[in-house]
């Protein structure tokens, strides 16, 4: 088996939450003066990285905690109606399971709105679930590595952004880009993953070599 372990993000990887999110942006931008984002400019939008985006909107650094408790909170009025980013992720995730392959989440949401999540889809599929901070993956991956007793490359983080790519390249683990969550697949193939998935069980082939 190539991977013992695998980590997923949440937002955009698991769950469908980029709507919503957008309409919690408008909703943030108001209350911390920020940049204005119309539908049109996504396109734009998709391509940056989460730095080049707090850039572009105009998001002081020191506003992010607040912003993204407030974001969370509202998100939670509406994890009931968030659907899974592709009908087999998670059967996909199950299979993985069936494998031997332990698998977790690592995501900058809430864990009382994953759990809401994988409540709502009868998903209890997760060794467990981790909240980092929006630039605090690396760390989090690190220590569950450290506690599980895993070398770097016998985990694999699935995400769907350029800040996915960058926190497993820091800590040393392979990262599967997915096609079909926030940032485009141009930009994520630029930040070279290991791998670029289109659908989810080419995860199994993933992990199934040797």
């Amino acid at each position: 088996m190539r991977y013992k372990y695998v980590f997923f993000d949440f937002d955009g990887t698991l769950a469908d939450t980029e709507e919503v999110n957008f309409v919690i942006y408008q909703k943030l931008a108001e209350k911390y003066n920020l940049r204005n984002i119309t539908i049109d400019e996504l396109g734009h939008i998709k391509k940056m990285s989460a730095k080049e985006l707090m850039a572009y909107v105009e998001l002081k650094k020191r506003y992010l905690p607040f912003m993204l408790k407030r974001g969370k909170n509202l998100l939670k009025q509406d994890m009931k109606n968030i659907k899974p980013c592709k009908p087999d992720i998670l059967s996909t995730v199950a299979e993985l399971k069936k494998m031997g392959i332990k698998t977790a989440i690592i995501t900058t949401n809430s864990k009382t709105n994953v759990e809401m999540f994988l409540e709502k889809n009868d998903a209890y599929i997760f060794d467990f679930i981790a909240s980092a901070s929006m630039f605090g993956k690396e760390t989090k991956m690190r220590r569950i590595m450290k506690k599980e007793k895993l070398s770097k490359n016998e985990v694999l983080y699935v995400g769907d952004e350029i800040r996915d790519i960058n926190a497993a390249k820091n800590a040393g683990i392979d990262i599967a880009s997915v096609g079909w969550g926030y940032n485009t697949v141009e930009s994520l193939k630029k930040n070279n993953p290991e791998y670029l998935v289109m659908e989810p069980n080419e995860l199994i082939d993933i992990c199934s070599q040797k």
